[in-house]
């Protein structure tokens, strides 16, 4: 019952798959500026799910979340997960940046 947002990346960080645990990962978040993408992404994902679900849509019930998938560090491997970076922005950010693009202006505490 949760929505997502997918995205796929094939930045090179390196050939062992140590260069693709959760600190690389989100160090090329943010080397990338791919937080502000997939914040855009979520808003667009909520916009689409409120004319969907309409009064029934709730963020919290509703989003999971965004995730990367690093192509060159995703191995099917028993242990630790590599290469898929993670993250849910708030609510309060998605629902700031909303009304931003809608022409409204909210401060973000």
């Amino acid at each position: 019952g949760r929505y997502y947002v997918a995205d796929y990346k094939s930045n090179h960080l390196g050939d062992e798959l140590a260069d693709y645990e959760p600190a690389r990962l989100q160090a090329s978040v943010t080397e990338h500026r791919y937080d502000l993408q997939y914040a855009i992404y979520t808003v667009a994902l909520v916009r689409l799910l409120r004319a969907r679900l309409g009064p029934d849509y709730d963020y919290d019930s509703h989003v999971g979340g965004v995730y990367y998938l690093y192509l060159r560090g995703v191995r099917a491997t028993a242990g630790p997960a590599r290469g898929v970076f993670h993250t849910r922005p708030p609510r309060a950010l998605v629902e700031a940046l909303d009304a931003l693009f809608g022409g409204e202006a909210r401060h973000v505490a």
